[in-house]
């Protein structure tokens, strides 16, 4: 069946949206040990089939092969906080070494804002005590990525630099997409968006009694996970809602939906990968 959806007013989106080829990757040996260079690294580049890797005593960087992502971690870095204050990190001192790593990983794509700051936190069981102990020992300074003022979604596009009680760096990680813009195409309206997402399996087994209410549908640039190749970025929506059935009262979800439309013709043409990613509910 085509489930009926409750949904707030529909978005009135643009008439066109942009259409970015993402930028194959050219890491080699060299690249990437110049990367781990600006992070005084210094080790053997070892070919580890999805990620170039680079380590020592103290720290490693993970580089993966298939988009412009990395991940940096200090081998050294205590994260069960023994000898540490238990104060939280200083905010501001965690944003700007934050601000620092992100610069020393360098901008090759749309540029990083803040999004949040959270707790990495640690919880101990104390005997005696009904209550664990909680202590947290790091911020977490998270990133998102915007172009043409389209948020960038999904697993693929976000940025993190954890900061320890002594204002350096634990663990980072950038994954993004290096890519040029090379046209506009007709955007999908959002009422036919919808009526195709209703039409999934998703919704199949879904009785009469059943209701889904949609919750917000905001346009973004699909970026699949960093371990996986594509040749561009998807517009979709990013439909959010709950699905409530007599079994389950409330099932919350997240998907994604095109945006626009590419014929399979041209998707052969131009040797593109990953237009239709799993991700895409429809």
């Amino acid at each position: 069946m085509t489930v009926k959806m409750q949904c707030p007013e529909l978005p009135h989106g643009p008439t066109e949206l942009p259409l970015y080829a993402v930028l194959p990757p050219a890491w080699n040996t060299d690249q990437v040990a110049r990367l781990a260079a600006r992070f005084d690294l210094k080790g053997e580049v070892n070919d580890a089939g999805l990620w170039w890797v680079c380590r020592n005593d103290t720290r490693m960087l993970e580089v993966y092969q298939a988009s412009h992502s990395l991940r940096l971690d200090r081998l050294d870095a205590d994260g069960e906080g023994r000898g540490l204050s238990k104060d939280a990190p200083d905010r501001e001192r965690a944003l700007a070494t934050a601000e620092r790593v992100m610069r020393m990983i360098g901008e090759e794509h749309a540029k990083a804002a803040v999004h949040s700051v959270t707790e990495l936190e640690l919880r101990r069981a104390v005997r005696g005590q009904s209550d664990d102990e909680r202590q947290v020992v790091g911020l977490q300074v998270n990133y998102r990525y915007a172009l043409d003022n389209l948020p960038l979604v999904g697993p693929g596009a976000k940025a993190q630099v954890t900061v320890g009680a002594d204002g350096e760096m634990m663990q980072a990680y950038r994954f993004a997409r290096a890519v040029e813009r090379i046209e506009s195409r007709a955007a999908v309206p959002a009422d036919e968006v919808l009526h195709r997402f209703a039409a999934t399996d998703m919704f199949a087994q879904l009785d009469e009694r059943s209701k889904v209410n949609i919750t917000s549908m905001e346009l973004g640039l699909l970026s699949v996970p960093p371990t996986e190749v594509q040749s561009v970025l998807v517009p979709v929506y990013v439909i959010k809602g709950q699905i409530s059935t007599r079994m389950l009262p409330r099932y919350d979800f997240i998907r994604y939906v095109a945006a626009t439309d590419m014929a399979d013709t041209e998707v052969k043409r131009r040797r593109w990968q990953q237009t239709r990613p799993a991700l895409l509910a429809a």
